[in-house]
């Protein structure tokens, strides 16, 4: 099967397996943490649990993994299973990330071990994405376990196809655009939060990872870690500035799915690479 053939299989697992995972994921999440009226429904009250899960805005079921539709909300028309009150749109446009973004890496890494941890990359960033663009937080969870998936992918890899001196280019991209941010976070905590730094991280880990030449072991990595940083604040300074017009005041706004975007297109330039 050729890497068109790749694209449409991957992103077809995106769309209708992956995708209604990661909403329920992020949707638990959500509810846990007090979710917002206007996307979940409601929030609890003085004397309900902070613990307490988002729930349908019409007939209060809960809306928690395992209660949401089993199809994708493309499919199921998105309602909830009891009163058929339609669910929030957002839920359909995470799935339609989380296809399109496995059918760009099948169709950029073809049928490899590599697309193991790019596809764990794109998924963990695809939530952390929607819940920074939900409620202005990166989940903590959400990045460790990004991280623990994209990390074991590498070694996998490393493994199978080898070398295994490649990994050294994911601590390379670690310091680099992790050590940036944290520098950042420290001069202005308010303008970028921790999560971003956290994120920042992992998404260096994974384009040095990615960039890691046999004879640029250090170069490569440093330059794709730039390049994220750079692209990421182009696209974060695009999406401010739109805002800034729209909404017609300066007002805070998520980072982490411009970060997000620039990591994820500069390690899908760079994973093909010798």
């Amino acid at each position: 099967m050729n890497d068109l053939g790749a694209a449409l299989a991957v992103g077809a697992v995106g769309i209708v397996a992956v995708g209604p995972v990661v909403v329920h994921a992020v949707v638990e999440w959500l509810g846990r943490r007090v979710a917002l009226p206007l996307l979940l429904g409601r929030v609890p009250g003085a004397g309900e649990s902070r613990r307490a899960r988002g729930r349908c805005r019409r007939c209060g079921t809960s809306l928690a993994p395992g209660d949401l539709p089993v199809l994708p909300a493309l499919a199921s028309g998105g309602r909830c299973r009891r009163c058929g009150e339609p669910l929030r749109r957002w839920y359909a446009a995470v799935e339609v990330a989380c296809g399109v973004g496995y059918g760009v890496t099948g169709l950029v890494v073809g049928w490899s071990w590599t697309l193991v941890p790019v596809l764990v990359l794109v998924t963990g960033l695809v939530a952390v994405s929607a819940t920074d663009l939900v409620v202005m937080r990166i989940p903590t969870r959400f990045v460790y376990v990004t991280l623990a998936g994209l990390v074991a992918g590498m070694v996998l890899v490393a493994a199978v196809d080898g070398p295994a001196r490649r990994l050294a280019g994911g601590l390379v991209g670690a310091a680099v655009v992790g050590g940036f941010l944290l520098v950042l976070h420290l001069i202005s905590p308010r303008a970028l939060g921790f999560g971003d730094v956290r994120l920042g991280a992992v998404l260096g880990v994974a384009v040095g990872w990615s960039a890691w030449r046999t004879d640029h072991r250090v170069l490569a990595p440093v330059q794709a870690s730039v390049n994220t940083l750079l692209l990421a604040g182009l696209l974060g300074s695009l999406a401010g500035l739109v805002l800034l017009v729209v909404r017609r005041r300066d007002r805070p706004f998520p980072f982490g799915p411009a970060l997000a975007l620039g990591g994820l297109v500069v390690c899908l330039a760079t994973v093909g690479g010798p």
